[in-house]
Parts: C-alpha cells; structure tokens; sequence
C-alpha cells in the first residue's frame, strides 16, 4: 500500500483556472476512487491545499501512473510524497470516521 500526500503549489496555479483545473481534480481522484485505485481520500484540516490518498496500488510504478494522470501533475502545480507501508492493523471502527 502507498500512503499519498500531495500538496498545490498555489504560486504555480493561474489564478483564472483555479476553480477549473480544482474541479478536474475532484473528478479525477473521485474516478480513481471508485476505480478502487484509492481507498481513503481527504484534505488535511491544518494546511491549505494539501491532502492525502491512501492507495491499494501494488508498485510505485503504478502509483506513479495515477498521479501524471491528475490535472496538477503538468507543469509541476503539486508535490506528491509517496511512500509505501504495510497495513499492519484496521479497525473495523474505520468508517466511523468518514468526514470528520
């Protein structure tokens, strides 16, 4: 599994498409979503523009795939940390906490 966090780099985003090439990425991490390529998605709640995905992926290649295909990847807009882990435990308590 691979941990993501990603961050805009809001220097970088023309101020007229923002709103534009935003809604892109929602779209594009809500079709990776349901695709099952991400199984956990949110923003952080202490940082603006940041948030983190939380991938099932199989190789770094793979997730390396996902992340050139998002809308921010061109033209350097984000920073993705990427690392990999191993699930050692779940809580069945984990849906709980969706939106909060």
């Amino acid at each position: 599994m691979f941990i993501i966090n990603e961050a805009l780099k809001k220097d970088k985003i023309p101020a007229d498409k923002m709103d534009e090439l935003f809604k892109q990425h929602v779209e594009w991490f809500t079709h990776h979503f349901e695709e099952g390529n991400f199984v956990l998605v949110g923003p952080y709640t202490d940082q603006e523009m940041v948030g983190i995905m939380l991938s099932p992926a199989k190789t770094r290649e793979e997730v390396e795939n996902i992340l050139k295909s998002d809308v921010y990847y061109a033209g350097g807009m984000a920073e993705y940390e990427v690392h990999s882990f191993t699930a050692a435990k779940i809580s069945p308590k984990i849906m709980e906490f969706v939106g909060k």
